[in-house]
Formats: C-alpha cells, sequence, structure tokens
C-alpha cells in the first residue's frame, strides 16, 4: 500500500504536467491565427537634377546683333562633346523641345534667373508632366549671354557640373530652348536645355492597371481579415491582446491601401508621400502580432 501511495504521489504531478501541455497545445491548435498579407512591391521614383544656373560671359559683352541661336544647334555640339568620350548622340524630343522654349520664355519675362519659377510654376517637372512626357530622369542646364550656340555649349562644358549633366552617358532625348531680351539693364541670350531618360506612364507613375486590381484585392482581404477579428473579440476568445493587436495592425493597413488606391483612381504619379506609405506598408507586416 505504501509503494502504490508513493508511485501515486509522483503520478500526479507528472499527470498534471502532461495535462497543461495538453491543453496549451490544444488551446494553440485551436485557436484561430491570421498571417501576413502580401507586401507590396516598391515603386521607382523618377529624378530630377539641377545644376546652378550659368552666366556664359558678363552681360555686358552680350550685345544686340549677336547671331540667332537655333536651339536644334546646342544640341548639335553637345552631341559633338559627347562623341568624344564615347557617349551616344542625344536625340531631340518636340515635347522637350517645347518645355525647353517655355522655360526660356518664363525666364525672360519675370526676370527670374532660376531652375524655380514662382509665378506660373513653369519649372520642372511640372512642365514636361502637364505635356504628357513620362521619364526616368529629366535634368536642366540654363544659361544666359552666350552669343552663339558654340559659346553656349562652351560656357557649359567649362563648368563641372553642367559638363557632367551633358555628358551622362545613360541620357537618350534633350530638347533647347532659346529666347533673346532685355534682362535687367542688358540685352541677352537665354538657352535652357533640357535632358531626359524617357520611360512608359507605368514606369513614370510607380503603378498601372494590374497594381489597381492587385490593390483593390488587397483592400477586400484586409477588410474580410478585420471582420474575423472583430467578431473574435466580440466573442470574448481567449488572447485578446493578439486580436486587439492584428485589429490595429489591419485598420492601418487598410487607412494606407485606401489612401494609395484613391491617388491612382485620380491617375496621378506615385511621389515621395506615396513611396513612404509603401515602405510603412511592407514594415508592418514585420510587427504582425504573434502567438
Amino acid at each position: 500500500m505504501r509503494r502504490k501511495k508513493r508511485r501515486l504521489i509522483y503520478f500526479i504531478p507528472f499527470f498534471l504536467v502532461v495535462f497543461v501541455l495538453f491543453m496549451w497545445f490544444y488551446v494553440r491548435i485551436n485557436v484561430p491565427t491570421l498571417s501576413p498579407l502580401a507586401k507590396l512591391s516598391i515603386p521607382t521614383n523618377a529624378q530630377v537634377y539641377l545644376p546652378d544656373p550659368l552666366q556664359i560671359t558678363p552681360f555686358s559683352a552680350a550685345v544686340l546683333g549677336a547671331e540667332t541661336i537655333e536651339g536644334n544647334d546646342i544640341v548639335y555640339y553637345v552631341n559633338l562633346e559627347r562623341q568624344k568620350v564615347g557617349a551616344a548622340p542625344l536625340q531631340v524630343n518636340n515635347i522637350l523641345t517645347e518645355s525647353a522654349k517655355k522655360r526660356a520664355e518664363v525666364i525672360l519675362k519675370y526676370q527670374n534667373f532660376s531652375h524655380t519659377d514662382p509665378y506660373e510654376g513653369v519649372q520642372l517637372p511640372k512642365v514636361v508632366e502637364d505635356l504628357g512626357y513620362y521619364f526616368k530622369y529629366v535634368s536642366e542646364n540654363i544659361g544666359m549671354g552666350g552669343s552663339s550656340a558654340k559659346d553656349f555649349v562652351f560656357g557649359f562644358t567649362n563648368s563641372t557640373l553642367h559638363r557632367e549633366n551633358l555628358l551622362n552617358p545613360e541620357l537618350v532625348e534633350s530638347g533647347v530652348g532659346v529666347v533673346t531680351g532685355p534682362y535687367k539693364e542688358y540685352y541677352v541670350n537665354i538657352a535652357v536645355q533640357l535632358f531626359a531618360i524617357p520611360s512608359t506612364k507605368e514606369e513614370y507613375f510607380g503603378y498601372g492597371e494590374k497594381d489597381v486590381v492587385y490593390y483593390e484585392g488587397l483592400l477586400s482581404q484586409i477588410e474580410e481579415n478585420l471582420s474575423f477579428t472583430n467578431s473574435q473579440i466580440g466573442e470574448g476568445r481567449t488572447n485578446q491582446d493578439y486580436y486587439i493587436g492584428w485589429r490595429d495592425l489591419l485598420l492601418r493597413q487598410k487607412t494606407i491601401i485606401s489612401r494609395l488606391l484613391l491617388y491612382m483612381r485620380e491617375d496621378k504619379p506615385f511621389v515621395k508621400e506615396q513611396l513612404t506609405l509603401v515602405y510603412e506598408y511592407n514594415n508592418n507586416w514585420n510587427k504582425a502580432p504573434k502567438l
């Protein structure tokens, strides 16, 4: 009898431990759980580069009666410089040419020798966007005071930043606008040259029609998971912290996807703000609650 009692004394704690472990596994197996959804692809934002404006010669040397300057002649001389370093020649693009002309005109009109236009907003990248030009990269050289196309290019190539800009081997297209008129107390030529690497609308916007459908599908999945999570909280299940954590996460993800979809439906390109939301959405899944 004593031996049996001793055995019972040893077995009771053992069975209790087994029972507790069994219940723990049972609860884990029978607790409905959630998993993070797929992450979003990271769009690439288009780049804009603007080296400082360049005064080619002293304004007093830019006199009335200098030869007429054709924009395409500037492209020609730039291509000669590119040829020297083995870079492919730039192709003249009509939209870039029109945009460059608008830029030159607004500089002269408001006597504002700058890459920015606080008066009409005719500046990069808006000036090319408004004309339907999509790009991966766009840059601008602006110069004042040159007396000929060759003179302008000579000035640009003797400025380190402007030279690097026009010799960039990845550039594909260009357009130049030149205006002549009074600037301050001088009569000068103003040249604006745009350079670009073109892209498709989908690349430029950072999304396409398939992405819109994909985002809509994600939003539906998030809403389904939210409904499920709220039902678990409403039933008063165990692991309430787990479901509450998931509810808060899903609410934030729903807000992010909804905001991105709104931007897509307005047919606007993703910019820094939208890219930040994409990164946040992806990182949020790494913080998903676990049992």
